[in-house]
C-alpha cells in the first residue's frame, strides 16, 4: 500500500479497522482484552516495519551494544558497525518494491532538528522525579 502512494496514516487507519493484530498484539498471543492494546498500530511500529530488512531474506546484528555487564544500558550503534548477512531466509517482500518503499520513506521523512543543544542535557536529573525533564511540577514549587 505505501509502494502505491497510500499514507502511512491511511495504512494505519485500515489496519485499525479491520482488526488486523499489531506486532504487540501477537506478543501477547492475540489474548483479547482490550481491543485498543491488541489492534494498536502507530505510525512508529509501522514505519520500523517499512524499514526492516528482515521481510527481504537479510539479517542484521550488532545494532545495539550493551555499555557494561553490570549496567543494563543499550546504545545504537552506527550504521558502519552493524553486520549485515544477506539471503539468509526466504525474502515476504521483492527487494524492488522494498527500495521502492526506502526511498519514498526518504522523500516523506520530516527531518527533526534541535532547537537548542544544550551542554549539561542527560547530565542533570530532577531531584523528584528523577529524569532529565525540566516540565516536573515538584521542582517548581
Amino acid at each position: 500500500m505505501y509502494a502505491n502512494g497510500t499514507g502511512s496514516k491511511l495504512i494505519i487507519k485500515y489496519l485499525n479497522n479491520n482488526h488486523i493484530l499489531s506486532p504487540s498484539g501477537y506478543r501477547k498471543k492475540g489474548i483479547v482484552k482490550d481491543e485498543k492494546t491488541n489492534f494498536a498500530w502507530n505510525e512508529t511500529t509501522l514505519c520500523n516495519i517499512l524499514k526492516n530488512e528482515v521481510y527481504i531474506g537479510n539479517t542484521i546484528q550488532n545494532k545495539v551494544s550493551v555499555v557494561s555487564y553490570k549496567v543494563k544500558k543499550v546504545r545504537k550503534q552506527e550504521k558502519e558497525k552493524h553486520i549485515r548477512v544477506n539471503d539468509t531466509h526466504e525474502a515476504i517482500i521483492d527487494k524492488d518494491v522494498f527500495e521502492k518503499v526506502q526511498i519514498i520513506h526518504k522523500k516523506r521523512a520530516k527531518k527533526v532538528v534541535k532547537q537548542y543543544d544544550y551542554l549539561l542535557r542527560g547530565l542533570i536529573y530532577c531531584k523528584h522525579c528523577r529524569m532529565a525533564n525540566a516540565n516536573c511540577t515538584k521542582s517548581k514549587s
